[in-house]
């Protein structure tokens, strides 16, 4: 239903066969059309392909929107991350080991190595200090564990220098879990960063 406004002269949304709406702050009127929607296979795939990928990386993409170092001007981490895999939305084939969350050009973090205890209770991540005279003492090593099949996402982060962290738990028994490592340091007020690594982590059955 359109609004007819007699003083103004202007309307907004639909009137008979037109459209009016505002353009640059000035008032359009366009012949009203029907969208279209033809449904190819092509479009198929990049709405499975984004919905995909959309959904795994909503699982934590707002837990490390303080520990990217990702341009975000005007998006959200979310489709920050998504911009940068925008190609594996067009192929539709979503592979969790090429998914890029983090970039840089800091060294990449090395010796990363993460265990599950039989317990359950934590994901315990280890590695060996980066040195650079790139790096300083504030850098952080910011480990992203997703756990897609039970929709759940460890995050947490640690100095560079303590060579460990635990995300706390509790882990699903068998999850495979993916997990993402990267190297985040601060230069005044801001962020750089190296690109994440990948590790595939199954969970104990006990």
């Amino acid at each position: 239903m359109g609004i007819l406004n007699f003083l103004k002269g202007t309307y907004s949304g639909k009137v008979g066969a037109t459209v009016g709406a505002k353009w640059k702050n000035k008032g359009t009127v366009r012949t009203f059309a029907i969208p279209s929607n033809p449904n190819t296979p092509a479009q198929q795939a990049v709405r499975s392909g984004f919905k995909t990928l959309s959904s795994f990386v909503s699982l934590f993409s707002d837990r490390i929107s303080r520990l990217t170092a990702l341009d975000t001007r005007g998006m959200s981490v979310r489709n920050a991350i998504i911009k940068l895999n925008a190609g594996q939305i067009t192929a539709d084939s979503f592979t969790s080991a090429d998914l890029i969350i983090s970039k840089g050009g800091l060294p990449n973090v090395n010796g990363f190595d993460a265990v599950v205890p039989a317990d359950l209770s934590a994901i315990n991540c280890t590695w060996t200090k980066a040195t650079s005279p790139s790096i300083s003492d504030k850098a952080q090593v910011v480990v992203v564990a997703v756990d897609s099949e039970h929709k759940t996402a460890y995050v947490e982060s640690a100095l560079n220098s303590a060579q460990s962290l635990s995300l706390p738990g509790p882990v699903v028994a068998g999850a495979t879990l993916h997990v993402y490592y990267y190297l985040l340091d601060y230069r005044g007020s801001s962020k750089v960063a190296s690109i994440n690594a990948y590790k595939l982590v199954t969970a104990p059955t006990p």
